[in-house]
């Protein structure tokens, strides 16, 4: 199930080389290697501190790098040019656009055309099941369809990378199975390049093709999982239950 993280022998959409991130003295990132396929939904959990977050921000260029770099098809990845879409925690939705003003936001920031942007609109509503809400603005709709907002949105722009912050965390049980089923989904049908941060191991193994585990700081990659599981997963499958298994023993013994 485990091996190299630095996944050499396919043709990397995503390669993340030598990444580091320091405050002063203190070394959150230390040198972190890994590529990612295009189309390709990848996890990544670890243990409570260990700098996830700080990881996503480096990743999106929302934060500088120390050293290292992150690369989109061969090239420094870069803002201006390449699409990296990020989902937070929070939801974030805009209060004063509509539902489907806020999923065509960041068309309308990229500048497409508006012909085009109106069928990827509403291609993407209809996809997230969001036609009939499309008038309403954010406080006329639910927490968990507030989410559904902010992924869709993400998903619309065609993303060279979509950076995912725990989006479920907060989200009861229910909720969360309902909306990782749409995740997937969404990512199947428009064939993204996915890189989901999560706490929650039981949904990493149910959402991802590989799962990198980070080590606490200075942060490493661990260890690689592949998930070798057919979708739609079952939580009840003893295969699923010894991934789960397998990667909470790599973030809990060390």
């Amino acid at each position: 199930m485990q091996q190299s993280a630095d996944c050499t022998g396919f043709d990397a959409k995503i390669a993340v080389r030598d990444l580091t991130k320091m405050y002063g003295d203190l070394v959150v990132l230390d040198k972190i290697n890994f590529s990612i396929k295009r189309g390709e939904l990848v996890s990544i959990v670890g243990p409570t501190g260990c700098g996830k977050t700080t990881f996503l921000n480096c990743m999106s260029k929302l934060t500088e790098t120390t050293s290292g770099n992150i690369y989109i098809d061969g090239e420094v990845a870069n803002p201006r040019k390449h699409n990296l879409a990020f989902v937070f925690q929070e939801p974030t939705a805009l209060p004063w656009l509509t539902v489907a003003e806020n999923v065509a936001y960041g068309m309308r920031i990229k500048k497409m055309p508006k012909p085009e942007m109106e069928k990827h609109l509403n291609f993407i509503l209809d996809l997230v099941g969001l036609k009939d809400t499309a008038n309403l603005y954010p406080n006329q709709v639910s927490a968990s369809m507030m989410q559904r907002i902010a992924v869709a949105r993400a998903f619309a722009v065609n993303p060279d990378l979509l950076l995912m912050d725990e989006p479920y965390g907060q989200l009861d049980v229910k909720l969360r199975f309902y909306l990782e089923d749409e995740l997937v989904k969404l990512w199947q049908t428009l064939k993204s390049t996915v890189l989901f941060v999560t706490h929650n191991i039981e949904e990493a193994v149910y959402v991802a093709d590989r799962i990198l585990v980070l080590s606490p700081k200075p942060t490493k990659v661990r260890a690689e999982v592949v998930v070798d599981l057919p979708r739609p997963r079952d939580f009840r499958d003893p295969k699923f239950i010894e991934l789960r298994r397998q990667v909470t023993d790599l973030i809990r013994w060390w």
